[in-house]
C-alpha cells in the first residue's frame, strides 16, 4: 500500500502525572498506519513539571494520603521536563505542520484540551474529539472554538475513514459515528456504524509514545507497563460509570452488541509482539471487569499467559475472585489487582451504586487474595448523590475488616452521561450545564461538586483526605482524625502528626517476598 501524506497529530490533554499509557491512543495510531497514514505523531504533557503551581502529582498525592506506597522515578533515571509545555506543543505543531490534529477528551481533561489549543488560535487545523465525554455531550463540545468532528462510539473506522475523505478531498458529511461542524453550524449527526470485530483490529502501536511514557509505579517501584486490551465495555452497569450509556446507545441504534471480548489466541498474539520489542516488564489489563468470564475461559488464559511470566494487574469486582482463581492467578504471575468496593453500606450499593453483593462477600474475596499473598488495593467512592457521614463511615467500618495493602478514597464525580449524573440534576445537586473538573483539587484532594443538603462539600473532601486514616488507625485517635478532616492549616498541621504515626505505627506493607504481608501492631488485626 502507497504511504497516504496526510499528517496526524495526537493531543492528549491528560493531568500532570496522571497516567498509565492510553490503550485508545495507541490502537488508532496502529490502525491509521495500517491504513497507510504512516505521518502520526503525538503530543503528551504527562511528563512536565507543573510550573504553575507547587501542587503534587496525582501519585504524589495518594502517596501523601497513604493511600500509595512511596516510589521514585530516579530509580530508573528518569526526570519529568522542565520546559514550556505549551511553548513546546506551538514548536510541535509548527516543525510537524500537521492536517489534522485528534483529541481524546474527558469531561475534566476538555479545559486541558483548550488550553493547549488556545495557543493555536491563528492556525487552520481541523481538529477531531473523541472519547467519553465527546460521546456523551456531542453538542456541547462541537461549540467549542477548536472543535470541527466529534466522534461517537468507537473510533477506529471513523477515523479512518476521515483522514481517507481529507486526503482524497472527498465529502465527510456522510461518515457514520461522526457529527460535523462547518461554519458555526453543526451540519451533519451520522448513525453509529455497526460494533467492530476487536479480534480484528491491528496490534497496538507504542512507538507513538516517548520512553518514559512507559514507565509507571507499582508496588513502590518503576515498571516498563503495556496497556493490554481483552475486553470492550463491561456486563455490569455501575450507575458511576459510563460504559452503560455505551451499551444503551448502540443498542437504540441498532450498532450491535457494545460488550465484546478478544480471544485468547488474539491476547497471545499481541502480548507475543510487544513484550521483546518495547522490552515490557510488566502488563496492565486494561478492563473495567477483567475477570468477568467463564471458568473455561479463565483457564485457558491462564494456560497462555504462563508463558510469559511477567507480573501483572488488573482490575475486578469482589463476587468475581474464588479460591481456585487467586491460586491460579498468582501461579502466572498475578501481582496486584485492584477490587471495587466502592460502598460500604449493602441497601445503598444496591439501590444507588447498582452493585449487589453482601459485606461478607468482600471480606471473604480479600481474605482469598491475603491468603495466596497477591497485593490488593481496595477501591471505594465518598460523596455519592444522598450520601451522609453515617453511610460514609459504613464504608470506613467495611474497610476496617479487609485484608488489602493500599485503600483508595475517591471523591465522587458526577460524569455527564452516567445514571448518578441525572440523579443529581434531578435533585438539584449540580446544573445541568456543569463542567466537571478534577484539575482544581484543595489539599490535593480532588473537589467535591454536589450541593446536598445531607453532607457538605468540605466534609465530603475531608473524609476523602482522612479516609485511610480511620480506616486504619485504633477509635482513640478519631477525635484527632476529625481535626485532620478540616482543610485549613489547624487539620493539615494535625494530620501531618497522625500520618506520621501512621506510617510509623499501623501501615499494612507487603512484601513480594514469600513472607507475603506484614503487618504492624495496630487495632484492626487479622
Amino acid at each position: 500500500m502507497k504511504d497516504k501524506k496526510l499528517k496526524i497529530l495526537f493531543l492528549y490533554p491528560n493531568f500532570h502525572m496522571n497516567t498509565l499509557v492510553p490503550n485508545g491512543i495507541a490502537i488508532l495510531s496502529a490502525v491509521l498506519k495500517e491504513a497507510g497514514f504512516k505521518n502520526v505523531e503525538l503530543f503528551d504533557p504527562t511528563f512536565y513539571k507543573n510550573k504553575d503551581k507547587e501542587e503534587k502529582t496525582w501519585d504524589e498525592q495518594r502517596v501523601a494520603t497513604g493511600q500509595l506506597r512511596p516510589f521514585d522515578f530516579k530509580d530508573r533515571n528518569l526526570e519529568l521536563k522542565k520546559t514550556d509545555m505549551f511553548q513546546d506543543f506551538i514548536k510541535k505543531v509548527e516543525t510537524f505542520k500537521p492536517d489534522l490534529i485528534v483529541t481524546s477528551l474527558l469531561e475534566d481533561t476538555f479545559t486541558v484540551f483548550e488550553k493547549f489549543m488556545s495557543h493555536l488560535k491563528d492556525k487552520k487545523i481541523p481538529c477531531l474529539a473523541g472519547g467519553y465525554f465527546p460521546n456523551s455531550k456531542p453538542e456541547f463540545v462541537l461549540k467549542s472554538d477548536y472543535v470541527d468532528y466529534v466522534c461517537r462510539g468507537e473510533g477506529e473506522g471513523a477515523i479512518v475513514d476521515l483522514c481517507n475523505a481529507l486526503e482524497y478531498e472527498s465529502d465527510i458529511t456522510n461518515i457514520e459515528n461522526l457529527w460535523v461542524k462547518k461554519n458555526g453550524q453543526i451540519i451533519a449527526r451520522n448513525k453509529l456504524r455497526p460494533a467492530l470485530d476487536v479480534n480484528k483490529l491491528p496490534i497496538i502501536d507504542l512507538s507513538i509514545f516517548e520512553d518514559m511514557s512507559l514507565h509507571r509505579p507499582m508496588t513502590g517501584k518503576i515498571y516498563r507497563m503495556a496497556p493490554i486490551e481483552t475486553q470492550r465495555g463491561c456486563p455490569y452497569r455501575c450507575t458511576f460509570c459510563n460504559t452503560p450509556e455505551k451499551h444503551d446507545v448502540y443498542k437504540e441504534q441498532n450498532a450491535g452488541r457494545y460488550y465484546r471480548k478478544k480471544t485468547i489466541e488474539n491476547i497471545y498474539k499481541e502480548l507475543k509482539h510487544i513484550i521483546p520489542k518495547y522490552r515490557i516488564e510488566y502488563i496492565f489489563f486494561v478492563t473495567d471487569t477483567f475477570l468477568a468470564m467463564s471458568e473455561r475461559e479463565f483457564d485457558s488464559f491462564c494456560e497462555m499467559y504462563s508463558e510469559f511470566k511477567l507480573p501483572f494487574w488488573f482490575n475486578t469486582r469482589p463476587e468475581t475472585i474464588t479460591e481456585r482463581r487467586a491460586k491460579k492467578l498468582k501461579e502466572i504471575g498475578l501481582n496486584k489487582v485492584n477490587i471495587g468496593v466502592e460502598h460500604g453500606n449493602k441497601k445503598y450499593r444496591r439501590e444507588i451504586i447498582g452493585r449487589n453483593y453482601e459485606n461478607e462477600v468482600v471480606i471473604k474475596t480479600f481474605n482469598i487474595m491475603y491468603n495466596e499473598r497477591i497485593a490488593t488495593t481496595c477501591n471505594n467512592i465518598l460523596g455519592y448523590p444522598d450520601e451522609t457521614r453515617e453511610l460514609i463511615f459504613d464504608t470506613i467500618e467495611l474497610v476496617r475488616k479487609i485484608k488489602s495493602e493500599n485503600i483508595n478514597a475517591f471523591t465522587f464525580i458526577p460524569y455527564t452521561g452516567t445514571a448518578l449524573r441525572a440523579l443529581a440534576e434531578r435533585k438539584n445537586y449540580i446544573k445541568k450545564d456543569y463542567l466537571c473538573n478534577q484539575v482544581e483539587t484543595v489539599d490535593g484532594i480532588a473537589r467535591s461538586d454536589l450541593n446536598m443538603p445531607t453532607i457538605s462539600k468540605k466534609e465530603i473532601m475531608g473524609l476523602v483526605k482522612t479516609f485511610t486514616l480511620y480506616a486504619r488507625m485504633p477509635r482513640k485517635y478519631w477525635s484527632e482524625i476529625k481535626i485532620a478532616e478540616q482543610l485549613n492549616e489547624e487539620g493539615n498541621k494535625k494530620y501531618q502528626e497522625l500520618m506520621k504515626i501512621y506510617q510509623k505505627e499501623y501501615a499494612l506493607l507487603y512484601s513480594t517476598s514469600k513472607t507475603g504481608y506484614i503487618q504492624k501492631p495496630g487495632e484492626v488485626q487479622w
